[in-house]
Protein backbone atom coordinates (compact mmCIF):
# COMPACT_ATOMS: atom_id res chain seq x y z
CA UNK A 1 0.00 0.00 0.00
CA UNK A 2 1.60 3.60 -0.78
CA UNK A 3 2.09 6.35 1.69
CA UNK A 4 -0.45 8.72 -0.07
CA UNK A 5 -3.06 5.86 0.23
CA UNK A 6 -2.59 5.42 3.84
CA UNK A 7 -2.29 8.94 4.26
CA UNK A 8 -5.82 9.13 2.01
CA UNK A 9 -7.38 6.58 4.54
CA UNK A 10 -7.09 8.86 7.36
CA UNK A 11 -9.41 10.81 6.59
CA UNK A 12 -13.00 11.48 8.41
CA UNK A 13 -13.65 10.55 11.91
CA UNK A 14 -13.85 7.21 13.29
CA UNK A 15 -15.54 5.29 16.58
CA UNK A 16 -11.57 4.83 18.11
CA UNK A 17 -11.11 8.89 17.37
CA UNK A 18 -12.70 10.06 21.04
CA UNK A 19 -10.70 7.13 22.60
CA UNK A 20 -7.52 8.83 21.03
CA UNK A 21 -8.78 12.03 22.28
CA UNK A 22 -8.93 10.65 25.46
CA UNK A 23 -5.46 9.36 25.38
CA UNK A 24 -4.19 12.83 24.24
CA UNK A 25 -5.87 14.55 27.27
CA UNK A 26 -4.73 12.18 29.52
CA UNK A 27 -1.18 13.32 28.98
CA UNK A 28 -1.39 16.69 30.64
CA UNK A 29 -3.52 15.45 33.27
CA UNK A 30 -0.89 12.58 34.30
CA UNK A 31 1.52 15.13 35.26
CA UNK A 32 -1.18 17.22 37.21
CA UNK A 33 -2.50 13.82 39.26
CA UNK A 34 1.13 12.22 39.34
CA UNK A 35 4.29 13.56 38.21
CA UNK A 36 7.22 14.30 34.57
CA UNK A 37 7.64 10.48 34.33
CA UNK A 38 3.54 9.51 34.56
CA UNK A 39 3.10 12.03 31.85
CA UNK A 40 5.75 10.81 30.07
CA UNK A 41 4.16 7.05 29.79
CA UNK A 42 1.55 8.58 29.04
CA UNK A 43 2.44 10.02 26.12
CA UNK A 44 3.63 6.59 24.51
CA UNK A 45 -0.12 5.19 25.18
CA UNK A 46 -0.86 8.36 22.89
CA UNK A 47 1.23 7.66 19.91
CA UNK A 48 0.21 4.20 20.56
CA UNK A 49 -3.73 5.14 20.31
CA UNK A 50 -2.18 6.99 17.02
CA UNK A 51 -0.27 3.78 15.56
CA UNK A 52 -3.35 2.33 16.74
CA UNK A 53 -5.37 4.25 14.03
CA UNK A 54 -2.47 3.86 10.96
CA UNK A 55 -3.13 0.78 11.74
CA UNK A 56 -6.24 0.17 10.35
CA UNK A 57 -7.88 -2.56 12.98
CA UNK A 58 -11.21 -2.95 13.40
CA UNK A 59 -13.45 -0.11 15.77
CA UNK A 60 -13.61 -3.04 18.83
CA UNK A 61 -9.94 -3.99 18.53
CA UNK A 62 -9.16 -0.29 17.83
CA UNK A 63 -10.72 0.66 21.08
CA UNK A 64 -9.63 -2.15 23.49
CA UNK A 65 -5.99 -1.71 22.12
CA UNK A 66 -5.94 1.92 22.95
CA UNK A 67 -7.99 1.38 26.37
CA UNK A 68 -5.36 -1.25 27.26
CA UNK A 69 -2.72 0.94 26.46
CA UNK A 70 -3.73 4.06 28.21
CA UNK A 71 -5.19 1.85 31.56
CA UNK A 72 -1.36 0.29 31.50
CA UNK A 73 -0.02 4.63 31.88
CA UNK A 74 -2.90 5.14 34.31
CA UNK A 75 -1.98 2.21 36.00
CA UNK A 76 1.04 3.60 36.65
CA UNK A 77 -0.23 7.14 37.14
CA UNK A 78 -2.06 5.93 39.92
CA UNK A 79 0.39 3.64 42.04
CA UNK A 80 -1.75 0.62 41.64
CA UNK A 81 1.06 -1.02 40.51
CA UNK A 82 2.51 -0.97 43.88
CA UNK A 83 -0.81 -1.67 45.67
CA UNK A 84 -2.37 -4.56 43.70
CA UNK A 85 1.02 -6.99 43.27
CA UNK A 86 -0.19 -9.05 40.90
CA UNK A 87 -1.53 -5.87 38.51
CA UNK A 88 1.61 -5.71 36.38
CA UNK A 89 1.96 -9.45 34.74
CA UNK A 90 -2.07 -9.21 33.85
CA UNK A 91 -1.21 -5.59 32.33
CA UNK A 92 1.88 -7.07 30.49
CA UNK A 93 -0.19 -10.09 29.62
CA UNK A 94 -3.02 -8.12 28.11
CA UNK A 95 -0.69 -5.78 26.35
CA UNK A 96 1.09 -8.19 25.01
CA UNK A 97 -2.37 -9.61 23.51
CA UNK A 98 -3.39 -6.29 22.05
CA UNK A 99 0.39 -5.39 20.57
CA UNK A 100 0.28 -8.86 18.65
CA UNK A 101 -3.11 -7.50 17.47
CA UNK A 102 -1.30 -4.03 16.67
CA UNK A 103 1.92 -5.76 15.09
CA UNK A 104 -0.12 -8.22 12.95
CA UNK A 105 -2.21 -5.31 11.49
CA UNK A 106 0.78 -2.88 10.74
CA UNK A 107 2.68 -6.61 8.91
CA UNK A 108 -0.07 -6.92 6.98
CA UNK A 109 -0.55 -3.70 5.82
CA UNK A 110 2.76 -2.88 4.99
CA UNK A 111 3.10 -6.48 3.51
CA UNK A 112 5.99 -7.68 6.00
CA UNK A 113 3.58 -10.30 6.81
CA UNK A 114 2.11 -12.63 3.29
CA UNK A 115 -0.70 -15.09 3.52
CA UNK A 116 0.55 -18.57 2.50
CA UNK A 117 -1.64 -21.90 2.57
CA UNK A 118 1.05 -23.90 4.39
CA UNK A 119 1.18 -24.80 8.14
CA UNK A 120 5.29 -23.66 8.22
CA UNK A 121 3.85 -20.13 7.15
CA UNK A 122 1.37 -20.12 9.72
CA UNK A 123 3.26 -20.75 12.35
CA UNK A 124 6.18 -18.13 11.03
CA UNK A 125 3.53 -15.22 10.95
CA UNK A 126 2.92 -16.36 14.64
CA UNK A 127 6.65 -16.36 15.51
CA UNK A 128 7.40 -12.93 13.40
CA UNK A 129 4.11 -10.92 15.38
CA UNK A 130 5.40 -12.60 18.67
CA UNK A 131 9.25 -11.34 18.04
CA UNK A 132 7.70 -7.79 17.33
CA UNK A 133 5.89 -7.69 20.65
CA UNK A 134 8.90 -8.97 22.38
CA UNK A 135 11.30 -6.81 20.93
CA UNK A 136 8.55 -3.32 21.83
CA UNK A 137 8.91 -5.08 25.36
CA UNK A 138 12.40 -5.03 25.44
CA UNK A 139 12.22 -1.43 24.35
CA UNK A 140 9.76 -0.64 27.18
CA UNK A 141 11.91 -2.57 29.98
CA UNK A 142 15.07 -0.57 28.47
CA UNK A 143 12.87 2.53 28.77
CA UNK A 144 11.87 1.32 32.48
CA UNK A 145 15.86 1.12 33.18
CA UNK A 146 17.01 4.38 31.91
CA UNK A 147 14.01 6.29 33.17
CA UNK A 148 15.16 4.13 36.84
CA UNK A 149 18.69 5.46 36.34
CA UNK A 150 18.42 8.95 34.74
CA UNK A 151 15.39 10.28 36.00
CA UNK A 152 13.44 8.65 39.30
CA UNK A 153 14.64 5.86 41.55
CA UNK A 154 10.87 5.26 42.24
CA UNK A 155 10.64 3.50 38.64
CA UNK A 156 10.37 0.18 39.57
CA UNK A 157 13.26 -2.64 37.47
CA UNK A 158 14.22 -5.46 38.84
CA UNK A 159 15.95 -8.53 37.54
CA UNK A 160 12.57 -10.66 37.96
CA UNK A 161 10.43 -7.65 37.33
CA UNK A 162 12.08 -7.50 33.73
CA UNK A 163 12.04 -11.16 33.03
CA UNK A 164 8.98 -11.71 34.58
CA UNK A 165 7.05 -8.99 32.33
CA UNK A 166 8.63 -9.53 28.97
CA UNK A 167 7.69 -13.77 29.96
CA UNK A 168 4.07 -12.11 30.29
CA UNK A 169 4.17 -10.58 26.65
CA UNK A 170 5.39 -12.76 24.72
CA UNK A 171 2.55 -15.25 26.36
CA UNK A 172 0.14 -12.60 25.49
CA UNK A 173 1.35 -12.41 22.07
CA UNK A 174 1.66 -15.88 21.03
CA UNK A 175 -1.52 -16.30 22.53
CA UNK A 176 -3.17 -13.55 20.07
CA UNK A 177 -0.89 -14.13 17.44
CA UNK A 178 -2.26 -18.51 17.33
CA UNK A 179 -5.61 -17.03 17.49
CA UNK A 180 -5.43 -14.75 14.33
CA UNK A 181 -3.61 -17.41 12.61
CA UNK A 182 -6.24 -19.72 13.26
CA UNK A 183 -9.15 -17.52 12.64
CA UNK A 184 -7.24 -16.83 8.84
CA UNK A 185 -6.60 -20.63 8.39
CA UNK A 186 -10.09 -20.88 9.01
CA UNK A 187 -11.34 -18.25 6.81
CA UNK A 188 -9.25 -19.42 3.95
CA UNK A 189 -10.93 -23.02 4.02
CA UNK A 190 -14.02 -21.44 3.83
CA UNK A 191 -13.27 -19.34 0.32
Amino acid sequence: MSRHSIVAEQRGLRPGDVARALALASVPLALVVSDGPSAAAMALAAFGAGIVRLAGMRPIPDIVTQAVLVGAAWCAALDLYDAIPWLDLAVHLASGVVLALLCHALLVRSGMLQEGDRRRDGWARVLHVTNAVLLLGLLWELGEWAGHVGIDAGIGVGYEDTLSDLVADVLGALAAAAVLERRALLGRGRR
